[in-house]
């Protein structure tokens, strides 16, 4: 077989996979080489069909003025921002992971997220405001640690990094697969690639690994995660399919992460079973449907089965479409009259869904048993409050009173014709099982010691359990990326 040598070499071509590289290239690498397996047309792992936003700490309107030079003063006085402390992410961290997540590296993820964001700034990556945004009065008001994304979502953050990364010298081989890793559970030399037309060991310093989860291989879904999982639509990229975390475990890297779980949230019951490429000009995903804290969702039954206003979308989304997977037949209704259909994020996004001028034919063109379906909806009118005020910008305290499941917030009658349902069922966007690393973004293994040469960063890093908050994913990449390239760059 043909051997080739390089200093650094990245697997995978998505976000995780560019910060690596270009933190390696200017941490002093000479060669860095980046193997994709998908085609170039496919590049980018699940990044492609991301909105990519960033949470992190920061102090407020003052510091994000920072990251939108471009803006209009005019339009910045619109936003209302609020400082995000680094004890407020600790704590959602905390409460969305039930307190599993590894301190060490929750420390590293909350206290490096301002400093890799403004590397990435530093590197060259342009900023935008989340579209994600309530207006109330001309006034746009942002969630909690949650204001920016990379100007022109996943699509574009891809073309952002691979100008800065070609630029810096960094190759990227396309269709290039890695089909095994040189090394033992002490340290790796290297990696076999399986490249279009032909076979070779590529030797280096030091592997990172950004290579993504096992989302899209069916039969790991049905090995780990519970469920009828191996039948669950994929959001994102047909190309994680977990075969390089498989190749670490049987090299001696520790697990990690809770391997039954994953980010499953609701997306339309009619999506493809992969989400389609989107490509630079593209939108990203437009499967998702997070609108249903303006609603209610039922089953297949016509009942409810979760509090749809337990918080802001963005800290149940992630776990909503698990829910959905355990009703029967693995499907369900987001149901909304009139003035929830107002509030949609993204009206502009084509979604499967029928209307109709009272519930009770509603019903009837979702197949619905139209008596429980009224019932259903009436008793969810009858136990809304009247008091405190709607308010969509926060949890507002405005709870169902009585049901035995709650909403917990947004609780207002659905009685404003026409009513519109959305067939949902569950998409997994990322698994949560993954290795281990440790503050340097080293691979440890079963023997509680760093695997000298190999790094990780991204969706195989075993990192989080049960949910996560919203856009933490992005911020997981851009730091442990960012180690695991400096560090891979000073390896020997």
């Amino acid at each position: 077989m043909n051997k080739e040598a390089c200093d650094v070499i990245v697997i995978g071509a998505g976000s995780a996979a560019f910060e690596a590289a270009v933190a390696a290239r200017k941490a002093g690498a000479e060669r860095v080489a980046m193997l994709e397996k998908a085609p170039e047309a496919e590049f980018g792992g699940n990044a492609r069909y991301s909105g990519t936003g960033f949470r992190f700490v920061h102090k407020g309107a003052s510091e994000i003025r920072g990251f939108l030079p471009d803006m209009p003063q005019a339009r910045f006085d619109t936003m209302r921002i609020n400082p995000y402390t680094a004890q407020d992410f600790h704590a959602d961290l905390a409460r969305m992971t039930q307190g599993r997540m590894d301190p060490k590296l929750a420390e590293v993820l909350v206290s490096e997220s301002n400093r890799a964001v403004r590397w990435m700034a530093e590197a060259g990556i342009k900023w935008e405001p989340l579209k994600e945004h309530a207006l109330v009065d001309g006034k746009r008001y942002f969630e909690r640690g949650i204001v920016l994304h990379v100007a022109g979502g996943g699509p574009g953050q891809l073309a952002q990094w691979r100008g800065i990364a070609t630029e810096l010298g960094v190759e990227i081989r396309y269709e290039s697969a890695v089909c095994g890793v040189i090394g033992d559970m002490r340290a790796v030399e290297g990696v076999r690639v399986a490249a279009r037309g032909r076979s070779y060991e590529l030797y280096a310093r030091a592997v990172i690994a950004c290579s993504g989860g096992f989302q899209a291989n069916k039969e790991m879904r049905a090995r780990y995660l519970p469920g009828a999982t191996d039948f669950i639509k994929v959001r994102g990229t047909r190309h994680d399919t977990g075969e390089v975390t498989r190749y670490l475990l049987d090299l001696g890297a520790r697990p990690a992460g809770q391997w039954q779980s994953g980010h499953m949230s609701p997306i339309d019951a009619n999506a493809p079973d992969f989400e389609a490429p989107q490509h630079e000009d593209g939108l990203g995903n437009t499967q998702s449907r997070y609108d249903y804290p303006q609603g209610i969702s039922v089953n297949a039954l016509g009942v409810r089965f979760f509090d749809e206003g337990e918080a802001q979308h963005s800290y149940t989304y992630a776990k909503t479409g698990r829910a959905v997977l355990a009703q029967p037949g693995a499907r369900a209704f987001q149901i909304y009259d009139r003035k929830g259909v107002k509030l949609f994020r993204y009206p502009e996004h084509a979604a499967s869904f029928e209307e109709a001028d009272t519930i009770e034919d509603l019903a009837e063109k979702l197949g619905l048993e139209p008596r429980v379906l009224c019932d259903t909806v009436a008793k969810f009118n009858a136990a809304c409050p009247d008091e405190p005020a709607f308010d969509p910008r926060k949890p507002d305290g405005r709870a169902t009173r009585g049901l035995e499941i709650p909403k917990s917030n947004w609780a207002r009658p659905i009685d404003t014709p026409p009513y519109r349902a959305l067939p949902v069922t569950g998409g997994i966007t990322f698994t949560f099982g993954g290795v281990e690393v440790n503050s340097h973004a080293q691979v440890m293994n079963v023997a509680d010691q760093p695997i000298r040469g190999l790094y990780a960063s991204g969706d195989i890093l075993g990192l989080f359990f049960h949910n996560y908050p919203s856009f933490t994913g992005q911020t997981r990449n851009a730091v442990f990326s960012r180690l695991a390239g400096e560090h891979a760059a000073r390896a020997n």
